[in-house]
């Protein structure tokens, strides 16, 4: 048990250091999901007033922007996968006497808490957008950034396990990550949409998330009548179903992992 925590550790040490030495996309992860947030944001909000939409368009948008973060984060930190593999490193590990399912696992645990990171100094933020803030409010929403954070981190290993170079990455955004922003109800009320899109966002997890954070970051700014006509799920739902995915992309990304390896 202590060399196997002992190997999380060093793996888990090794992603969170590699994003606080690389200061330049710390920097951007932090300053561009602000900037949409300010900018886009309050644009839309003086195009769609309160009066028109019944709630603060900067209210619901922020728990989208902050849902999309972290998961954009999440995902790109497993990308060092790809890295290793490409120079090398990735045979050094998986020659040392480890599971390989402590790699996959340290891989995970570290993107996740890059994700984390990225969240909790978004949160900070909160008290400048007009939001109710405490410090327990400030608690359950790193605890939901957490579910999301690790959810999309080991979907992040799944999809990226199999590639070999870089480039591919860019396909992968396209393809996967873009549709589920879009289905995720992070931009627009999913209850207004049209049948089929609310159909394939009951099958997109990033949905289940941003709903959440809506429920845990607008529960003391708004009540849950009004939280309800502004996500598509409860809250509770959100949780199993969240919990469910993270237990099971788990298990699908350490068996690519091990069917992907050299």
């Amino acid at each position: 048990m202590k060399k196997r925590i002992k190997t999380l550790y060093v793996i888990w040490y090794r992603e969170v250091l590699i994003y606080l030495r690389n200061g330049v996309k710390f920097f951007t992860s932090i300053f561009l999901p602000i900037l949409i947030l300010v900018f886009f944001g309050t644009g839309l909000k003086t195009m769609l007033p309160s009066s028109v939409l019944n709630y603060d368009f900067v209210q619901f948008f922020f728990p989208g922007i902050l849902g999309l973060s972290v998961t954009i984060m999440a995902v790109s930190s497993t990308m060092s996968i790809v890295w290793d593999r490409e120079f090398g490193f990735l045979k050094e590990i998986l020659v040392s006497p480890i599971s390989r399912s402590d790699i996959i696992l340290g891989k995970i645990l570290g993107a996740t808490t890059t994700a984390l990171i990225q969240g909790f100094l978004i949160l900070l933020i909160i008290p400048y957008l007009g939001i109710d803030f405490s410090r327990w409010l400030f608690i359950k929403a790193m605890i939901v950034i957490l579910l999301v954070s690790y959810g999309m981190a080991a979907l992040g290993v799944f999809l990226v396990s199999r590639l070999k170079k870089m480039e591919s990455f860019s396909i992968i955004s396209q393809i996967i990550i873009a549709p589920m922003a879009f289905l995720s109800g992070a931009f627009f009320p999913l209850n207004n949409a049209p049948s089929w899109m609310v159909k394939m966002a009951y099958y997109n997890p990033l949905a289940y998330g941003i709903d959440a954070l809506r429920w845990v970051t607008l529960s003391e700014s708004l009540t849950k009548e009004e939280i309800s006509l502004l996500t598509t799920h409860p809250l509770f739902l959100c949780i199993i179903v969240l919990l469910a995915f993270n237990l099971v992309i788990t298990f699908l990304s350490t068996r690519v992992f091990n069917k992907s390896i050299y």
